[in-house]
């Protein structure tokens, strides 16, 4: 069974919400329901971290078994140093863009 919430706000807040909703790809209805069960469940940073930190693990250990496998053995190599001048660029324009904090 479904129930419906309701409540009327400000042209300000509902751009607002619109706005959030379409940047994440969402409808109003869904963006606000995840909104309402994050601000009752609170927002397990840990088990974000947790999650993201498991999927991250297995997709490199998942490629390196992939790589290793290859008939190509140079394949791994290349690889490693491609992901590290990638990485190097990343916290390069990571630091950049953080540089006034």
């Amino acid at each position: 069974m479904r129930f419906a919430l309701q409540c009327y706000v400000d042209r300000e807040l509902y751009e607002a919400v619109k706005a959030a909703a379409e940047a994440a790809h969402m409808s109003v209805s869904q963006w606000l329901k995840l909104a309402v069960i994050g601000t009752l469940e609170g927002q397990d940073e840990v088990a974000f971290r947790d999650r993201l930190m498991s999927h991250v693990l297995f997709t490199s250990a998942a490629a390196d078994g992939l790589l290793m496998a290859q008939a190509d053995k140079e394949i791994r190599t290349r690889v490693q140093a491609a992901h590290g001048k990638r990485l190097r660029e990343y916290r390069e324009r990571f630091g950049l863009s953080r540089g006034g904090d």
